[in-house]
Protein backbone atom coordinates (compact mmCIF):
# COMPACT_ATOMS: atom_id res chain seq x y z
CA UNK A 1 0.00 0.00 0.00
CA UNK A 2 1.24 3.49 -0.89
CA UNK A 3 0.89 5.32 2.42
CA UNK A 4 0.56 9.10 2.77
CA UNK A 5 2.08 10.79 5.81
CA UNK A 6 -1.13 11.87 7.60
CA UNK A 7 -2.92 8.61 6.85
CA UNK A 8 -0.05 6.56 8.27
CA UNK A 9 0.10 8.76 11.39
CA UNK A 10 -3.63 8.37 12.00
CA UNK A 11 -3.41 4.61 11.44
CA UNK A 12 -0.66 4.34 14.08
CA UNK A 13 -2.60 6.52 16.53
CA UNK A 14 -5.68 4.31 16.21
CA UNK A 15 -3.54 1.21 16.68
CA UNK A 16 -2.10 2.62 19.93
CA UNK A 17 -5.54 3.65 21.21
CA UNK A 18 -7.05 0.22 20.60
CA UNK A 19 -4.12 -1.98 21.66
CA UNK A 20 -2.35 -0.09 24.46
CA UNK A 21 -3.42 1.71 27.63
CA UNK A 22 -2.26 5.16 26.51
CA UNK A 23 -3.58 8.64 25.88
CA UNK A 24 -2.73 9.48 22.27
CA UNK A 25 -2.44 12.84 20.48
CA UNK A 26 -1.92 13.42 16.75
CA UNK A 27 0.05 16.34 15.29
CA UNK A 28 -0.04 18.16 18.65
CA UNK A 29 2.30 21.12 19.22
CA UNK A 30 3.71 20.88 22.76
CA UNK A 31 3.40 24.52 23.75
CA UNK A 32 3.46 27.91 22.01
CA UNK A 33 4.54 28.56 18.43
CA UNK A 34 7.98 27.17 17.61
CA UNK A 35 7.93 24.27 20.10
CA UNK A 36 8.14 20.59 19.14
CA UNK A 37 5.24 19.09 17.16
CA UNK A 38 5.33 15.26 17.17
CA UNK A 39 3.36 13.33 14.57
CA UNK A 40 2.01 11.01 17.28
CA UNK A 41 2.49 11.54 21.03
CA UNK A 42 1.46 8.96 23.64
CA UNK A 43 1.49 8.88 27.47
CA UNK A 44 0.74 5.65 29.42
CA UNK A 45 -2.33 5.73 31.67
CA UNK A 46 -0.22 5.18 34.79
CA UNK A 47 0.42 7.28 37.90
CA UNK A 48 3.69 5.49 38.73
CA UNK A 49 5.31 5.07 35.30
CA UNK A 50 5.66 8.39 33.47
CA UNK A 51 7.29 7.61 30.12
CA UNK A 52 5.81 9.55 27.18
CA UNK A 53 6.87 8.42 23.69
CA UNK A 54 7.14 10.38 20.43
CA UNK A 55 6.38 8.54 17.16
CA UNK A 56 7.95 10.21 14.11
CA UNK A 57 6.20 9.22 10.85
CA UNK A 58 8.34 8.88 7.71
CA UNK A 59 7.09 7.79 4.28
CA UNK A 60 10.27 8.46 2.26
CA UNK A 61 13.94 7.63 2.79
CA UNK A 62 15.03 11.16 1.79
CA UNK A 63 12.83 12.74 4.45
CA UNK A 64 14.16 10.32 7.08
CA UNK A 65 17.81 10.98 6.19
CA UNK A 66 17.30 14.76 6.19
CA UNK A 67 15.71 14.56 9.64
CA UNK A 68 18.47 12.38 11.09
CA UNK A 69 21.27 14.45 9.53
CA UNK A 70 19.85 17.69 10.94
CA UNK A 71 19.22 16.04 14.32
CA UNK A 72 15.61 17.21 14.29
CA UNK A 73 14.44 14.18 16.27
CA UNK A 74 16.66 15.07 19.27
CA UNK A 75 14.46 18.03 20.27
CA UNK A 76 11.74 15.55 21.24
CA UNK A 77 13.81 14.24 24.17
CA UNK A 78 12.81 17.35 26.15
CA UNK A 79 9.24 15.98 26.13
CA UNK A 80 9.61 12.21 25.85
CA UNK A 81 11.38 9.18 27.26
CA UNK A 82 11.90 7.74 23.77
CA UNK A 83 11.60 8.47 20.05
CA UNK A 84 10.30 5.78 17.65
CA UNK A 85 10.39 6.07 13.86
CA UNK A 86 7.26 4.62 12.22
CA UNK A 87 7.50 3.76 8.51
CA UNK A 88 5.91 1.53 5.83
CA UNK A 89 7.31 -1.99 5.58
CA UNK A 90 10.59 -2.30 3.68
CA UNK A 91 11.55 1.39 3.79
CA UNK A 92 14.15 1.23 6.59
CA UNK A 93 16.25 -1.33 8.45
CA UNK A 94 17.29 -1.46 12.08
CA UNK A 95 20.85 -0.34 11.22
CA UNK A 96 19.46 2.88 9.70
CA UNK A 97 17.92 4.02 12.99
CA UNK A 98 19.90 6.42 15.25
CA UNK A 99 21.25 4.96 18.47
CA UNK A 100 18.68 4.89 21.26
CA UNK A 101 15.66 5.28 18.95
CA UNK A 102 13.11 2.62 18.01
CA UNK A 103 11.60 1.38 14.74
CA UNK A 104 8.01 0.28 13.92
CA UNK A 105 6.84 -0.82 10.46
CA UNK A 106 3.36 -1.02 8.97
CA UNK A 107 2.80 -4.35 7.28
CA UNK A 108 -0.39 -5.55 5.63
CA UNK A 109 -1.17 -7.43 8.83
CA UNK A 110 -0.71 -4.32 11.00
CA UNK A 111 2.00 -2.59 13.02
CA UNK A 112 5.11 -4.48 14.18
CA UNK A 113 8.03 -3.35 16.36
CA UNK A 114 11.44 -4.19 14.85
CA UNK A 115 13.58 -2.28 17.34
CA UNK A 116 12.67 -1.12 20.83
CA UNK A 117 13.90 2.32 21.96
CA UNK A 118 16.14 3.06 24.94
CA UNK A 119 13.89 4.65 27.58
CA UNK A 120 15.19 7.86 29.18
CA UNK A 121 14.09 9.30 32.52
CA UNK A 122 11.64 12.21 32.27
CA UNK A 123 10.38 13.63 35.57
CA UNK A 124 7.82 16.05 34.19
CA UNK A 125 6.74 18.17 31.21
CA UNK A 126 6.87 21.96 30.91
CA UNK A 127 3.74 23.75 32.13
CA UNK A 128 2.89 25.01 28.63
CA UNK A 129 2.99 21.45 27.29
CA UNK A 130 0.53 20.20 29.93
CA UNK A 131 -1.87 23.06 29.24
CA UNK A 132 -1.70 22.42 25.50
CA UNK A 133 -2.23 18.66 25.85
CA UNK A 134 -5.18 19.02 28.20
CA UNK A 135 -7.05 21.93 26.63
CA UNK A 136 -6.46 21.25 22.94
CA UNK A 137 -6.33 17.49 23.48
CA UNK A 138 -9.77 17.29 25.10
CA UNK A 139 -11.28 19.40 22.32
CA UNK A 140 -9.79 17.14 19.65
CA UNK A 141 -10.85 13.96 21.43
CA UNK A 142 -14.40 15.24 21.81
CA UNK A 143 -14.57 16.14 18.13
CA UNK A 144 -13.14 12.75 17.14
CA UNK A 145 -15.76 10.94 19.21
CA UNK A 146 -18.50 13.14 17.71
CA UNK A 147 -17.40 12.25 14.19
CA UNK A 148 -17.40 8.54 15.03
CA UNK A 149 -20.89 8.80 16.50
CA UNK A 150 -22.21 10.61 13.44
CA UNK A 151 -20.87 7.85 11.21
CA UNK A 152 -22.37 5.10 13.39
CA UNK A 153 -25.77 3.59 12.42
CA UNK A 154 -28.83 5.14 14.04
CA UNK A 155 -30.47 2.91 16.64
CA UNK A 156 -33.57 1.12 15.38
CA UNK A 157 -35.69 -1.38 17.26
CA UNK A 158 -34.24 -4.85 16.70
CA UNK A 159 -37.65 -6.50 16.34
CA UNK A 160 -38.69 -4.17 13.52
CA UNK A 161 -35.39 -4.78 11.70
CA UNK A 162 -35.89 -8.50 12.13
CA UNK A 163 -39.25 -8.28 10.39
CA UNK A 164 -37.80 -6.35 7.44
CA UNK A 165 -34.29 -7.69 6.96
CA UNK A 166 -33.95 -10.76 9.09
CA UNK A 167 -32.29 -11.61 12.33
CA UNK A 168 -28.72 -11.33 11.01
CA UNK A 169 -28.92 -7.66 9.99
CA UNK A 170 -30.83 -6.79 13.15
CA UNK A 171 -28.09 -8.39 15.23
CA UNK A 172 -25.37 -6.45 13.38
CA UNK A 173 -27.11 -3.12 13.94
CA UNK A 174 -27.64 -3.95 17.60
CA UNK A 175 -23.93 -4.74 17.98
CA UNK A 176 -23.05 -1.41 16.37
CA UNK A 177 -25.24 0.44 18.84
CA UNK A 178 -23.68 -1.42 21.78
CA UNK A 179 -20.23 -0.54 20.44
CA UNK A 180 -21.24 3.14 20.40
CA UNK A 181 -22.26 2.91 24.06
CA UNK A 182 -18.96 1.25 24.97
CA UNK A 183 -17.06 3.96 23.09
CA UNK A 184 -18.83 6.71 25.02
CA UNK A 185 -18.00 4.94 28.29
CA UNK A 186 -14.34 4.55 27.24
CA UNK A 187 -14.10 8.28 26.40
CA UNK A 188 -15.45 9.24 29.82
CA UNK A 189 -12.97 6.91 31.52
CA UNK A 190 -10.10 8.36 29.49
CA UNK A 191 -11.07 11.94 30.37
CA UNK A 192 -11.22 10.99 34.05
CA UNK A 193 -7.74 9.44 33.90
CA UNK A 194 -6.40 12.51 32.10
CA UNK A 195 -7.79 14.77 34.84
CA UNK A 196 -6.21 12.59 37.56
CA UNK A 197 -2.80 12.73 35.86
CA UNK A 198 -3.02 16.52 35.49
CA UNK A 199 -4.08 16.99 39.14
CA UNK A 200 -1.21 14.85 40.46
CA UNK A 201 1.29 16.76 38.32
CA UNK A 202 0.04 20.11 39.67
CA UNK A 203 0.34 18.89 43.28
CA UNK A 204 3.91 17.69 42.75
CA UNK A 205 4.89 20.98 41.09
CA UNK A 206 3.39 23.00 44.00
CA UNK A 207 5.24 20.88 46.57
CA UNK A 208 8.54 21.37 44.75
CA UNK A 209 8.01 25.14 44.56
CA UNK A 210 7.28 25.32 48.30
CA UNK A 211 10.38 23.26 49.11
CA UNK A 212 12.60 25.53 46.98
CA UNK A 213 11.14 28.62 48.66
CA UNK A 214 11.82 27.20 52.14
CA UNK A 215 15.41 26.37 51.23
CA UNK A 216 15.93 29.83 49.72
CA UNK A 217 14.55 31.55 52.86
CA UNK A 218 16.83 29.50 55.12
CA UNK A 219 19.84 30.35 52.96
CA UNK A 220 18.96 34.06 52.92
CA UNK A 221 18.54 34.14 56.71
CA UNK A 222 21.93 32.50 57.24
CA UNK A 223 23.51 34.89 54.76
CA UNK A 224 22.07 37.94 56.60
CA UNK A 225 23.32 36.66 59.98
CA UNK A 226 26.81 36.15 58.57
CA UNK A 227 26.77 39.64 57.06
CA UNK A 228 25.89 41.16 60.48
CA UNK A 229 28.75 39.28 62.16
CA UNK A 230 31.21 40.54 59.54
CA UNK A 231 29.88 44.10 59.73
CA UNK A 232 28.46 44.08 56.20
CA UNK A 233 25.00 45.16 54.95
CA UNK A 234 22.31 42.45 55.08
CA UNK A 235 22.06 42.46 51.29
CA UNK A 236 25.77 41.72 50.83
CA UNK A 237 26.48 39.31 47.97
CA UNK A 238 28.16 35.93 48.36
CA UNK A 239 31.29 37.36 46.75
CA UNK A 240 31.46 40.17 49.33
CA UNK A 241 30.92 37.69 52.18
CA UNK A 242 33.71 35.47 50.90
CA UNK A 243 36.12 38.40 50.65
CA UNK A 244 35.25 39.55 54.17
CA UNK A 245 35.80 36.06 55.63
CA UNK A 246 39.18 35.71 53.91
CA UNK A 247 40.20 39.17 55.10
CA UNK A 248 39.18 38.43 58.73
CA UNK A 249 41.03 35.12 58.66
CA UNK A 250 44.19 36.81 57.42
CA UNK A 251 44.01 39.57 60.07
CA UNK A 252 43.59 37.04 62.89
CA UNK A 253 46.54 35.01 61.66
CA UNK A 254 48.77 38.13 61.58
CA UNK A 255 47.53 39.90 64.77
CA UNK A 256 50.29 40.16 67.43
CA UNK A 257 47.82 40.06 70.34
CA UNK A 258 46.29 36.85 69.01
CA UNK A 259 49.77 35.32 68.63
CA UNK A 260 50.66 36.37 72.21
CA UNK A 261 47.43 34.87 73.60
CA UNK A 262 48.07 31.63 71.77
CA UNK A 263 51.50 31.46 73.41
CA UNK A 264 50.01 32.05 76.87
CA UNK A 265 47.39 29.35 76.34
CA UNK A 266 50.13 26.93 75.28
CA UNK A 267 52.22 27.63 78.42
CA UNK A 268 49.14 27.29 80.66
CA UNK A 269 48.43 23.88 79.17
CA UNK A 270 52.03 22.81 79.92
CA UNK A 271 51.71 24.03 83.55
CA UNK A 272 48.44 22.14 84.04
CA UNK A 273 50.02 18.96 82.78
CA UNK A 274 52.98 19.38 85.18
CA UNK A 275 50.68 20.12 88.13
CA UNK A 276 48.77 16.90 87.63
CA UNK A 277 51.96 14.80 87.91
CA UNK A 278 52.77 13.22 91.38
CA UNK A 279 55.61 14.67 93.46
CA UNK A 280 58.77 12.52 93.93
CA UNK A 281 58.41 10.10 96.94
CA UNK A 282 54.73 10.94 97.40
CA UNK A 283 53.59 7.37 96.85
CA UNK A 284 56.28 5.89 99.23
CA UNK A 285 55.42 8.23 102.15
CA UNK A 286 51.75 7.44 101.87
CA UNK A 287 52.47 3.71 101.97
CA UNK A 288 54.67 3.94 105.12
CA UNK A 289 52.06 5.96 106.97
CA UNK A 290 49.38 3.41 106.24
CA UNK A 291 51.66 0.59 107.42
CA UNK A 292 52.45 2.25 110.79
CA UNK A 293 48.82 2.81 111.50
CA UNK A 294 47.98 -0.85 110.86
CA UNK A 295 50.59 -2.27 113.41
CA UNK A 296 49.72 -0.18 116.54
CA UNK A 297 49.08 -2.32 119.74
CA UNK A 298 45.50 -3.11 120.66
CA UNK A 299 43.97 -1.28 123.62
CA UNK A 300 46.12 1.87 123.22
CA UNK A 301 44.97 5.08 121.88
CA UNK A 302 46.92 6.33 118.90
Amino acid sequence: MNWKHDALAHDLAEYLRQNTARIVWEDMQLGPSGTARPDVYAIPCSLSKFCPVVYEIKVSVSDFRADVTAGKYTKYFAYASAVVFAVPEGMLKQVDIPEGCGLMVRKESGWHTLKGPAMRSVDNLPRDAWIKLVIDGIRRETERARVMMRSAPVYVDERRLAQRHGDEIASLVSQAYNAKVRLESAIKTQEKRRAEVFQQTEQEARWQREQIERQAESLNRTQRELANVLGLPENATVNHLTQAINSATYRLAQDAEVIRLRGLFSRLEDLLVSANQKLPGESTKAGVACKKQSIQPKGRLP
